[in-house]
């Protein structure tokens, strides 16, 4: 019961404090946060947070290597900010993959605790070079776009910056964000496999009707290759390993075949009338990164060359793989 109570009063505190720091100016509410913040701190005088520390021993062997040493040479105060920046980084850069952002976030931390911090944001690839280039940590951070963990991470950092956090209060915040305490339950559903399975087809068929002209029979097909497309992801994902190099092939193969059989039947009339490409891009609209043809250019043009063309290039690449594995798909099934 004290550590949910201390669970709660913390979750209070935290909502009050990123309500005045992300929310808007209106005066009205002034004196109902003010309330709210009264209250909160005679919680607070039950429940210390101090004792809610962050356990260190969590954090991965390389990370608490170097948090050790940097603990040793300057304190666990400042040696726990620079964990709670790199953890930033990575999390946003997994959830958003905007390194403009990203990175204004870390220099402004940087600059408020006065970090002996460098970064090099990739398009995958992270590099962290703390105190001055002694030491290193590199990170591969694949593509998981989800801006609930955008929104959940770039408020903890802002109220950290803010000083309506600790720092300890923070690193505990983003293992709870990170571990789904903080997501609704139907979040937590249609995050992951098998439950994911719900989404394919719903937005392949939307997607084909809505975005791309599709008539209703357009739309019941398209869910059919919509879910085709997930039972095959999470075949592969479960499989794990090399397997998943394969989904973009797979994919694109199991759509074309689909809608090239629907196409070449007799099945009341459809053969021949079917919208194909709206069937095929609403089922890989899943699949195609738009967001990263979009960051790649802004990159471009904020003079990160290397991330920008990078970025534009492998999602061309990809984009490009969906669409020769639909085709071949489709040659297998149709005559001409």
């Amino acid at each position: 019961q004290k550590s949910r109570l201390q669970s709660c009063a913390f979750s209070l505190a935290y909502c009050v404090d990123t309500e005045r720091i992300m929310g808007s100016n209106d005066a009205e509410k002034g004196s109902s946060r003010s309330d709210k913040r009264t209250y909160t701190q005679s919680i607070r005088q039950k429940v210390t947070f101090e004792k809610r520390r962050f356990d260190v021993k969590t954090l991965p062997a390389d990370l608490h290597r170097v948090y050790k040493k940097v603990e040793i040479e300057r304190g666990e105060e400042y040696a726990l900010t620079v964990v709670f920046t790199i953890r930033t980084a990575i999390e946003l850069h997994r959830a958003w993959h905007n390194t403009l952002l990203t990175a204004k976030i870390l220099q402004q931390l940087k600059d408020k605790y006065k970090l002996h911090l460098a970064w090099e944001l990739g398009v995958v690839k992270l590099k962290f070079h703390i105190e001055d280039g002694l030491y290193e940590l590199q990170y591969k951070v694949p593509y998981d776009y989800d801006s609930e963990f955008q929104d959940l991470y770039m408020r903890i950092a802002i109220a950290y910056l803010d000083e309506h956090i600790t720092v300890h209060q923070g690193l505990i915040y983003q293992d709870e964000t990170k571990a789904g305490k903080h997501t609704a339950k139907t979040g937590l559903f249609i995050r992951t496999f098998p439950g994911r399975l719900v989404v394919y087809p719903f937005e392949a068929a939307t997607c084909a009707v809505i975005f791309f002209g599709g008539d209703w029979v357009d739309f019941g097909i398209a869910a059919i290759t919509g879910l085709a497309s997930g039972l095959v992801e999470y075949l592969l994902v479960t499989i794990g390993g090399s397997a998943t190099l394969l989904v973009d092939v797979l994919v694109g193969v199991s759509t074309g075949v689909i809608g090239g059989l629907f196409f070449d039947s007799n099945i009341d009339g459809i053969g021949g009338q079917l919208c194909l490409p709206s069937i095929f891009l609403g089922t890989l609209y899943w699949y195609f990164y738009g967001t990263a043809f979009v960051l790649g250019i802004l990159e471009i043009i904020s003079g990160e060359l290397q991330t920008g063309v990078v970025r534009f290039l492998a999602v061309a690449v990809k984009t490009f793989i969906l669409s020769l594995g639909t085709s071949f798909g489709m040659q297998l099934v149709l005559d001409s």
